[in-house]
């Protein structure tokens, strides 16, 4: 069974206020999915397409996941060597929890929760290889990216059928959040682009979803999500305090955390922030993750429109910009890139 990394921050925000900001760098080897499912209602089946892709041009690799439900008190569900991908394969998993075996008794079963993905190479010892950090040089980088979707009417296949639905990119392991970066303003993110705006089923109107994600498989930790008017800056309601157990994952309606957001024609252009600011490491935590074991989280929201029921990832962003000396981390020093802003001419 693979150990989650628990150098976490230390190892890699070397990239200072770098590194966890640059979207577009995916590639890991171990890779979060912060919200999946098979999902079966009689109004509408929740599926995740995923599609995983293996970065080595010479290795054959084993993926191992975890599949943590969401809910209090989750228990965390490891599939070891799950499937292989041949030396640069990208692989397309159509259903992948049902695909996979993770959810079975189908079409009536249903899962919905969080995947962790980590990849060895093929053949190779990934666990007694780990160091105390949980790094092995026998891991391999791969990409990972989720459609969620939902098929209407109960149908559990969405063959000849309409879906809606909103992409989940997969997160590298190096881009969670936490509290050990409070010094330098990285424990905090928003998400922009909240409204409440209708009731279910009425045309022209939105609501939205927050997700939470404790991404410490050794510490217990509190969230505090708050919710601010965007053009004021006001706080909207009280304070949201969110505690996750280890993987633990819960996604919640914008008015459930936030009763005194009422829904109106006014409740939009609202914006929360998620902080860390507690953790409590587990019994097993390792020496290298005390005293607060480890702590690090994800975060997201949703605007779903109730009349549809499409919906729109909303990622969080951090409050403060990559700077030029952590662009010189990221693609090396004097390779000109803190220097491309001059690329276009500022001002009119």
């Amino acid at each position: 069974m693979f150990k989650l990394k628990h150098v976490g921050v230390a190892a890699a925000m070397v990239l200072v206020a770098a590194g966890a900001m640059a979207s577009n760098f995916r590639a890991a080897d171990q890779v979060y999915v912060p919200a999946a499912g098979h999902l079966v209602s009689a109004a509408a089946t929740f599926i995740s397409d995923v599609w995983v892709s293996n970065l080595s041009t010479t290795d054959s690799v084993t993926v191992s996941v975890i599949f943590t439900p969401s809910g209090q008190n989750p228990q965390p569900r490891y599939y070891d060597n799950l499937f292989t991908l041949q030396p640069g394969e990208r692989k397309e998993f159509v259903d992948f929890l049902v695909a996979t075996g993770i959810t079975q008794n189908t079409p009536t079963a249903s899962d919905f929760g969080t995947l962790i993905f980590n990849a060895c190479r093929a053949n190779a010892d990934c666990i007694g290889t780990q160091d105390p950090n949980g790094i092995s040089p026998e891991f391999r980088d791969i990409a990972v990216f989720s459609r969620i979707y939902s098929i209407p009417g109960g149908q559990t296949s969405p063959a000849g059928q309409p879906t809606t639905g909103q992409a989940f990119p997969g997160i590298p392991w190096y881009n969670f959040v936490s509290s050990r970066q409070a010094a330098s303003g990285l424990s905090r993110v928003f998400i922009s682009g909240i409204r409440n705006t209708g009731g279910n089923g009425q045309v022209g109107t939105y609501r939205g979803n927050i997700g939470l994600m404790n991404a410490s498989q050794y510490s217990t930790t509190t969230l505090v999500v708050r919710l601010f008017n965007g053009a004021t800056r006001q706080q909207i309601g009280s304070d949201a305090s969110v505690t996750l157990g280890p993987l633990g994952h819960q996604q919640s309606n914008i008015s459930a955390l936030f009763p005194a957001f009422t829904a109106g024609a006014t409740a939009t252009n609202a914006y929360v922030t998620v902080e860390q600011t507690s953790s409590t490491p587990t019994n097993d935590a390792p020496s290298t993750c005390l005293p607060d074991g480890c702590p690090g989280f994800l975060a997201y929201g949703s605007v779903l429109d109730n009349a549809t029921g499409d919906a729109t990832t909303l990622e969080t962003v951090y409050e403060k910009p990559l700077s030029g000396s952590a662009l010189d981390v990221i693609y090396g020093a004097g390779s000109g890139k803190s220097n491309m802003r001059h690329a276009v001419k500022r001002g009119h």
